[in-house]
């Protein structure tokens, strides 16, 4: 059955060509389905203590939704391959994953990929983030780890049972994550202290451009001046129905009605690798 609110939000796209951001509340049960999900991925949407509430993390955020649909558009393939001659699987951390669509989709998509599934140490968040992959089937190639951007990784990178730690990701994702832009500090601390120091190592973002041009703008310039370069920076419409590069001259032709038909895709790699 479908969430009330879903319904609702699916009517007033309908009617009135008002396209949400987020689907779903805390509590409610959403369910995902696609051709590489076919048998469907239920998920419980979180719910956060009191004092949390800020992170905004007890909803199924648009963005998140646009990864899992565009799950092709991270080469995951492409990535297996770049590091089996290692003799190792790919190594895939999500940050701010809330309910963890795109990490259980993945998951269970991608036998030869780790995932390492996280978000804010809440514990109502934590508990419903480890109670989703396990509904899912996927604790064996999906782990749930707390942390809070900027602190120290380590629990990040160790493995249970195995006597070594990884030395970083091969893949980075974050869907809808740089809407507070006093976090974009510790957020890109994050991405230099968990991405593999490896020319074939990526960052992949997603952000509703309801964020905002300029708040997205300033992020750009702090990821430039962290060692990042843009390999791809584009706006898609969460339809898909069309796509075009980035550009911050649009922020004064637009209102918020046209903000919410749109996302931004972004791809990062060290610029010195």
């Amino acid at each position: 059955m479908s969430d009330p609110e879903d319904v609702l939000a699916e009517s007033l796209e309908a009617l009135y060509d008002y396209v949400p951001v987020a689907l779903s509340s805390s509590g409610s049960t959403y369910t995902y389905q696609s051709e590489a999900a076919p048998s469907g991925i239920t998920l419980t949407i979180p719910d956060t203590q009191a004092a949390n509430w800020s992170l905004h993390a007890t909803s199924i955020w648009s963005s998140s939704i646009y990864v899992a649909n565009h799950l092709r558009e991270l080469n995951i393939g492409g990535h297996i391959e770049n590091v089996r001659a290692e003799g190792r699987p790919l190594r895939i951390l999500e940050l701010g994953a809330g309910a963890g669509l795109p990490s259980i989709l993945i998951a269970k998509t991608s036998m030869d990929a780790l995932v390492t599934t996280s978000d804010y140490p809440d514990e109502n968040l934590i508990h419903t983030l480890e109670e989703n992959v396990k509904l899912n089937e996927v604790s064996d190639r999906c782990r749930v780890v707390p942390y809070g951007w900027g602190s120290d990784p380590s629990p990040l990178f160790s493995r249970p049972g195995s006597e070594t730690a990884v030395d970083g990701f091969d893949i980075v994702l974050a869907a809808d994550t740089l809407w507070n832009s006093e976090w974009h500090g510790i957020f890109i601390e994050t991405l230099r202290l968990t991405l593999r120091r490896s020319p074939d190592a990526r960052v992949y973002l997603v952000a509703g451009l309801h964020t905002g041009r300029y708040v997205i703008q300033s992020f750009l310039r702090q990821m430039q001046e962290a060692g990042f370069a843009a390999q791809e920076l584009s706006e898609r419409r969460v339809d898909g129905s069309e796509e075009r590069p980035w550009s911050i001259d649009r922020a004064e032709q637009e209102d918020d009605r046209e903000r919410r038909r749109w996302v931004i895709w972004m791809v990062f790699k060290w610029a010195d690798c």
